[in-house]
């Protein structure tokens, strides 16, 4: 398993490929800062929007995502390029907000 780590303002983000056979396992965990509330959201709108999926594709209800492996790095270089883009963490840490918003994040982890 591979983890990348950026930090936002309000969140801490971890991109985690994992290989299974010849694909992928993908998923961007976002980390409350405060709270240590976490959540699996790839199928936030503010992240979805980033991936190139077709509007059909059953794979974008899922957090989690089994992708090719030709998918798997095209997917965690977007999610590097969008994560180190300031004007695009400030969307995403936006939508997390307005998510978080519509049910709590039950999921707590200690914070380092």
């Amino acid at each position: 398993m591979a983890i990348k780590r950026y930090t936002g303002k309000n969140y801490l983000f971890e991109v985690e490929s994992t290989p299974e056979k010849r694909k992928v396992w993908f998923t961007i965990i976002a980390i409350d800062r405060v709270s240590g509330h976490f959540s699996h959201d790839n199928n936030v709108n503010g992240i979805l929007g980033q991936f190139d999926f077709k509007e059909d594709d059953p794979r974008m209800e899922e957090s989690d995502w089994l992708l090719s492996a030709k998918e798997g790095q095209s997917f965690q270089a977007t999610a590097d390029r969008m994560f180190k883009s300031k004007s695009s963490l400030k969307y995403i840490e936006s939508a997390l907000n307005a998510d978080r918003i519509e049910g709590e994040w039950a999921n707590v982890r200690p914070l380092e």
